[in-house]
């Protein structure tokens, strides 16, 4: 697993706190401009693991695991094919139209 990950065992809140608490003193914020790529990568790993994929694609009888999330924030055929279906156990063929002689280029980003 990559190390900036978190250990999924243990997530909690903010500093223990639930949403709707309000902190006793000012909160600081610390912003990170790697903060997006972590998540990418925590993201990939746990795909990889198959932790919370909720999708699986097939390109060409190969079947990939994925995040339905990630696959809608990163294509809108993809955002368009998964809106409105049901919540477990959900295959995606992709037609050929979509990946034309070019699957591994697709299969390259699930």
């Amino acid at each position: 697993m990559h190390s900036e990950c978190s250990d999924y065992s243990t997530l909690g809140g903010l500093n223990g706190m639930s949403v709707d608490e309000k902190p006793e003193s000012p909160m600081y914020v610390y912003e990170s401009t790697v903060h997006c790529a972590n998540i990418l990568l925590c993201l990939n790993d746990q795909r990889k693991q198959d932790i919370l994929c909720d999708v699986t694609v097939l390109v060409e009888r190969k079947e990939f695991r994925a995040h339905r999330a990630v696959l809608a924030a990163c294509s809108e055929y993809f955002l368009k094919t998964l809106i409105g279906q049901a919540e477990h156990e959900l295959v995606i063929t992709l037609p050929e139209e979509v990946c034309p002689n070019h699957s591994g280029l697709c299969t390259a980003h699930i």
